[in-house]
């Protein structure tokens, strides 16, 4: 069988960070019970083609779930999709007022935890209104490694607002030495007009965000990643996707269906999900109108995409390049009938002679000045404005987050 790839939504947050485009809701986690019900159930409305091989548990803040309930949510994807998956992350958040049961989730089912630290610098997270300290985070990495987790990786954000390179160098040696198994680096963004897929900032976050973009310096951002890519690299981290590094081994399989273009079902409140080549859809991003309509027994899809040929060449092409180590050049022409090299030989040509691209016999790769220039790159192999509709992980490929 096939594989198949599950995603699980859950908007819940304490806090709701002024710089997320996700669909998310502050506050309500009493009806976190209610919810559940309403994931499991949706469950069952959906196909079963393919075997289970990841399961990713994002926000949101999903480590609000209680063990028990979170196993109920896997043991109903278990008993839906054959097999049991090989990866079951569980992002979560480190303040010490939302503790999980660590030992509970492991026991649950969950073996990789994805920490969104954030920053390790105290001024860093009071800009981001991050609602917990680095010695939390530092507690919260030790509790998540106490209970038995040997998967864990880390988010960092950096191009914050007066943040130094001699800042961010101090924030990643502090991230280095807590020894975790994958690192994810995001630039800060602050886009004031939500694309396609994202959530509508809220009024405060609009004025929020507008306040901070007017002190992001660009090249210093530039200079950051840069010295991240040196830094990782020297301490044993692979560098092997546009915003992620990993230990050997320890690269995220769920996140690697994405840029693949594998098959994949997501659940929960905007959700999305693929069928594996040409159909996406999504849920309803309303959390009233999600928990109404799936209690009613019908489908929360509130639209659906059939996508073009020119569109799934794009996205290849997009989720291709993410990856450090490039795209196959031989799949590309398996599935389109002809090599990108002459699919796209302006694009190509024009990113290569500015060196942002490497075009080898059976790769085409970003070089590492194209790394920070990948919009650039990609906007070149745009057929027609349409070619980029409506995907959700072809905005992040473009740099949506």
């Amino acid at each position: 069988m096939t594989g198949h790839h599950l995603y699980v939504h859950v908007p819940f947050c304490r806090l709701v960070c002024a710089y997320c485009d996700f669909v998310t809701v502050g506050g309500r986690r009493e009806e976190l019970p209610r919810y559940v019900e309403a994931l499991r159930a949706e469950m069952l409305m959906r196909p079963t083609d393919g075997e289970l091989r990841t399961v990713y548990f994002g926000g949101g803040t999903p480590s609000l779930l209680p063990a028990p309930a979170l196993e109920r949510v896997l043991r109903t994807a278990m008993d839906r999709w054959s097999g049991r998956p090989l990866e079951v992350t569980l992002e979560a958040n480190p303040s010490e007022r939302e503790v999980p049961d660590w030992a509970g989730l492991r026991l649950a089912g969950v073996d990789r935890i994805s920490l969104g630290l954030q920053s390790l610098r105290d001024e860093e997270l009071r800009t981001l209104a991050r609602g917990h300290s680095a010695a939390e985070s530092r507690h919260a990495f030790a509790a998540v490694r106490s209970a038995g987790f040997e998967n864990v990786s880390i988010d960092l954000i950096y191009a914050i607002p007066e943040q130094s390179r001699a800042d961010w160098r101090d924030g990643l040696d502090a991230a280095v030495a807590l020894a975790p198994d994958h690192v994810s680096l995001y630039a800060l963004q602050l886009a004031l007009a939500p694309d396609e897929w994202a959530a509508a900032p809220r009024p405060g976050a609009v004025r929020w965000r507008r306040r901070l973009a007017e002190r992001q310096d660009d090249d210093m951002a530039a200079d950051q990643y840069r010295l991240a890519e040196e830094l990782l690299d020297g301490a044993g981290y692979r560098h092997y996707e546009l915003s992620s590094w990993a230990r050997l081994g320890r690269e995220s399989r769920h996140n690697a269906a994405y840029w693949d273009r594998r098959a994949y079902t997501g659940i929960g409140a905007g959700a999305h999900s693929y069928d594996g080549f040409a159909m996406r859809s999504w849920n309803t991003r309303d959390l009233d109108q999600y928990l109404v309509r799936v209690e009613a027994g019908e489908p929360p899809t509130s639209g659906r995409e059939e996508l073009s040929e020119s569109t799934r060449a794009f996205e290849a092409i997009a989720l291709g390049l993410r990856r450090v180590d490039g795209m196959s050049r031989h799949r590309f022409a398996q599935e389109f009938g002809v090599d990108p090299l002459e699919r796209f030989p302006q694009a190509i040509e024009d990113a290569a002679a500015k060196g942002l691209l490497e075009v080898g016999e059976e790769r085409i790769r970003l070089t590492p000045d194209g790394r920070l220039l990948a919009n650039e790159v990609l906007i070149g192999f745009l057929d027609a404005p349409p070619a980029a509709s409506g995907s959700e992980e072809v905005q992040q490929a473009v740099g949506a987050r």
